[in-house]
């Protein structure tokens, strides 16, 4: 089987790696291990002794040997003959006659005759029993030079003397250096022989069964982005993901050389999979052709009424494809095991049966003879009256369906079925009279359908093809529903024109109707994104007035909504008001405004610092957004605050989650802004360079949209300062500072973020100017909140490293970042506290904001900034282990922090230029503080001084 195979990055497989080094470290010293290894095909076990067996680096002797599948029977004795060949070939034949002698030289050359002339054997009971003595001496021989690990692949291919051979194996050889890893397929345990052997194993001791689970959706990630060479995209995440079950053969399987996902598996692929199939008696094959079309999973009742079989006849009949593996019981009925094999048997069907199938189950379910399954009942009537060529029938129940799935907030099922329904009207004659809808309302419903369920571009087809078929002088409100829908696509693709659709939508409707509140509601929060409030204002406050004409509670709730996101800055009061609209909209028990009010609470509480806030109640919100339906369209806008206020809180681990699940929503490009900039966030925490440079790289791939250019604009600037500095690129990173104060000299808004990070680098690589205009910049810059204020004082801090560090104005920025709990920030100013109480002598002081940073660091798992931290302290000679803050003792003689600096210095036999530089001050300072120690200790020299410093023990010697 042909595979796109590019072995970059190992994924998932941890907790499994670990056993295997503990295992090792057992073997090393002098305790025989066996691991069991199972996994269902292509799950991963070749990969995961790949990976083991390279990390061991010429510890160990390493030996390979697999079963060989075979049409008839097993090869006898295949992965001992492999072991001696790669025994042979690493070693040669003289050393294996050496360790084994003549006699069982001539026991193995049944297995590899280049040993030498075969052995007569009479008995074949005493010839094997040579046989195993032999394999056990050449492997107690083999691990007393150094630790062996025998790999043997594949045994439930194996022959009966394989069995035997293991069995003996892991009986006979208990205290050497020898580690037996043996690997199975799962789905094939059930076999007698294998079953005994592996139960007979798994009693020894030293033994362990490890059983591989299909990898995660963050473990595919992680996989496809080592086969992309790059991050991949959430849509082809979700597809490997969905199509390959987490089984890692078939995510390599699922991208081609370029890259790209297959439409299509491999013919390779595909044949591989029916295998199984295929060798199940024809009666069962039949079976399975019926299943494939009706879906993936399929209960019992409506098996059996579909083949019109008896339960017992319908079991035997399934038994055999159980026993494949291709089937697994689920539940209430059976499922294919793979989704690929599903596939598989599906597209390998022929015309003829697929309308026969079809015809089959539509029959069925029709009669009602099988329970309702409400929405999926109607959904599966329509498919099967399109695939069975019925194109009224099939009209009629995609009709209903599309109802049905509205109502439930299923938006996907919607969209399909009216797709089916735009397909079979030009087949049916009355198709307008059946449904009570022209063909231009089909259009519009499936278009404000793929606007609910994020699929832009399907949507954004059918709202141009109700354009083009309507009559705009006489169904104006209709021409206007359509540009709502078109406009809102728009906004979510980050693509232009939407200004323009919603200002002729509003054109348009200009009755006082609920279309003309759904304008007016859209159209203020396009320019709440935008920036543009004032006339967000304006139409939000004729909203409310509508709302109030019509007494519509909906659009109410979506005019204070407004009103709220309009209330700056986001203070107590403000928050108070996003919390009144949240009840009123969940009072209302309207989906739509109560995800709109819940995101906008959201927000203004990240605006507002409020972080534990929104860990209390995002994650119901967010739940709650998928529960409605709208996860792909607003999900990401929802999970952006959570993940933020996780990742200032330190809590880093759940910050990854929650961007994980965003991402893993397939959202639009507007939501992906988020997705990408929450990636951003955590890997500076995380001081991560690849992880940045990824996201930065995702963030550019966006299309350029007005919608959100200039916020992506100020964040890209100060993500691509943050990626140079991580990656070390003082000079590049240097550029950007000066191009970031050009940017926001030029910007009408101001980013306080961007500020700090060019401040910070700006000092970094002395620009003075650019520090200068920076500082001025803040200083007339408005601040709405505790955070900026933060931001605002930390500016400050930073300017004060141009000339002396300011050690409260540090300590001052420090409080203000742990009154907000965000640990990193906080970690960051008391490392930089420290290093100005460096400066000033005021050693015990900078002993105290070190350790206190690192614990702070470490926390948070700020690997960087930990670094860092650990650098200025050993510089220093400051122990970051927990401790007194008077650990340091009083110097005798008088001598003050800094000249115990000093001293221990001097006693390095450093000159006054390296203490300089190791203190961070002068060397003119440098200077006076030998001078002053040289008198207090009463020596002429450096020389006298660092000897008496030794002898007295006033330093440790080094």
């Amino acid at each position: 089987m042909s595979t796109f195979r590019k072995r970059t990055r190992f994924s998932g497989r941890i907790a499994e790696l670990n056993s295997m080094d503990s295992a090792f470290r057992d073997v090393s010293g002098g305790r025989q291990r066996c691991i069991l290894l199972a996994a269902e095909a292509g799950g991963g076990k070749s990969r995961l002794v790949e990976e083991f067996t390279n990390r061991l680096s010429g510890r160990a002797l390493i030996l390979k040997g697999g079963c060989i599948e075979q049409q008839e029977s097993a090869l006898p004795y295949a992965p001992a003959t492999g072991l001696l060949h790669e025994l042979a070939r690493l070693r040669g034949q003289s050393l294996i006659k050496s360790l084994v002698g003549c006699e069982g030289a001539r026991e193995l050359a049944w297995l590899l005759p280049e040993l030498g002339e075969l052995s007569e054997r009479f008995d074949a009971g005493i010839a094997r029993s040579r046989l195993f003595e032999t394999m056990r001496k050449l492997f107690e021989e083999l691990a007393r030079e150094m630790p062996l690990v025998v790999v043997i692949e594949d045994i439930h291919w194996a022959d009966q003397g394989t069995f035997d051979l293991l069995r003996f194996l892991t009986r006979r050889l208990m205290d050497i250096r020898l580690m037996l890893i043996v690997t199975y397929r799962a789905e094939e345990a059930s076999r007698n022989a294998l079953r005994t052997t592996i139960g007979d194993i798994s009693l020894c001791e030293g033994s362990e069964v490890l059983q591989l689970r299909r990898l995660t959706y963050a473990e595919i990630a992680v996989q496809l982005e080592g086969l992309l060479g790059r991050p991949p995209k959430p849509a082809v995440i979700n597809s490997v993901y969905a199509r390959g079950c987490g089984i890692p053969l078939f995510t390599e399987a699922l991208i081609d050389a370029s890259g790209s996902l297959r439409a299509n598996v491999t013919g390779s692929l595909n044949d591989y999979l029916l295998r199984a199939v295929r060798e199940v008696p024809p009666s069962t094959g039949g079976l399975l052709k019926v299943m494939a079309l009706g879906g993936p999973q399929i209960t019992h009742s409506l098996l059996r009424s579909v083949t019109n079989k008896p339960d017992l006849d319908l079991v035997e009949l399934l038994r055999p494809a159980i026993s494949a593996g291709v089937l697994v019981p689920d539940r209430d009925g059976y499922a294919f095991r793979h989704a690929l094999i599903h596939d598989a048997v599906r597209g390998d069907l022929i015309a003829g049966e697929k309308v026969a199938i079809h015809r089959l189950y539509a029959d069925v379910l029709e009669r009602g003879s099988v329970p309702s399954y409400r929405i999926w009942h109607s959904v599966a009537l329509a498919r099967h009256w399109h695939g069975a060529g019925q194109a009224e029938r099939c009209l009629k129940w995609a009709w209903q369906a599309a109802g049905e799935a509205a109502a439930a907030f299923a938006y996907m099922d919607q969209m399909e079925m009216l797709k089916l329904v735009l397909a079979a009207w030009p087949e049916v004659e009355n198709a307008r009279r059946l449904i009570g809808a022209d063909h231009c309302k089909v259009l519009e419903l499936a278009a404000d359908a793929a606007c609910w369920a994020a699929e832009a571009e399907q949507g954004l087809a059918f709202v141009d093809r109700a354009l083009a078929e309507l009559d705009a002088d006489r169904y104006g409100e209709q021409l206007a529903a359509l540009l709502l829908q078109r406009a809102v696509m728009r906004q979510h693709s980050l693509v232009s024109g939407e200004i323009a659709d919603l200002e002729r939508a509003l054109d348009h409707a200009v009755s006082p109707t609920r279309l003309r509140a759904d304008a007016l509601g859209q159209f203020s929060r396009a320019l709440i994104l935008r920036g543009e409030f004032n006339r967000a204002k304006r139409l939000g406050e004729e909203l409310r007035d509508l709302a109030e004409r019509l007494d519509d509670e909906e659009y109410r709730i979506e005019g204070m909504i407004i009103g709220a996101m309009l209330n700056m800055p986001p203070n107590a009061s403000c928050i108070d008001a996003h919390r009144i609209v949240v009840g009123r909209a969940e009072q209302a028990s309207t989906g739509r405004v109560e995800v709109l009010a819940g995101a906008a609470l959201l927000q203004a509480l990240l605006d507002a610092g409020e972080y534990s806030q929104i860990i209390d109640i995002g994650p119901a919100i967010f739940a709650r957004t998928v529960e409605l339906g709208q996860a792909r369209y607003i999900g990401a806008l929802v999970g952006a605050p959570l993940c933020r206020a996780y990742l200032d809180l330190g809590r880093v681990s759940e910050a990854t989650e929650t961007c994980e699940r965003m991402a893993a929503l397939d959202p639009l490009p507007l939501g992906l802004v988020h997705v990408f900039e929450c990636q951003a966030e955590i890997a500076i925490v995380l001081g991560d360079v690849d992880r940045m440079a990824a996201a930065v790289s995702s963030l550019r791939d966006l299309p350029p949209g007005p919608q959100v250019a200039n916020r992506m604009a100020a964040n890209l600037r100060r993500y691509e300062i943050e990626s140079r500095a991580l990656a070390g690129d003082r000079d590049g990173s240097a550029s950007l500072a000066k191009s970031a104060l050009m940017f926001l000299k030029a910007q009408g808004g101001v980013s306080w973020p961007l500020m700090v990070s060019a401040m910070r680098v700006a000092v970094d690589t002395r620009q003075k100017d650019v520090v200068l205009e920076l500082a001025e910049l803040a200083g007339r810059a408005p601040r709405r909140n505790k955070v900026e204020d933060a931001e605002n004082l930390e500016i400050s801090a930073e300017m004060s490293r141009a000339t002396a560090s300011d050690i409260n104005m540090w300590e001052a920025v420090s409080r203000s970042w742990a009154d907000l709990n965000q640990p990193f920030r906080q970690a960051y100013a008391l490392m930089q506290a420290g290093a100005a109480a460096l400066n000033a002598a005021k050693r015990v002081h900078a002993a105290r904001n070190f350790r206190q940073a690192f614990r702070l660091a470490q926390s948070v798992g700020a690997q960087l900034l930990s670094d860092q931290i650990e650098a200025f302290a050993a510089k220093a000679r400051i122990d970051l282990r927990d401790g007194e803050d008077d650990c340091v003792g009083k110097a005798p003689f008088g001598l003050t922090d800094r000249e115990l600096e000093v001293l221990r210095l001097i006693a390095d036999g450093q000159s006054n230029r390296d203490i300089a530089r190791n203190l961070f001050i002068s060397s003119k300072t440098a200077s006076v503080h030998v001078s002053n120690i040289l008198s207090k200790l009463s020596v002429p020299s450096r020389g006298a001084a660092a000897a008496i410093a030794h002898r007295l023990r006033i330093v440790e010697l080094t």
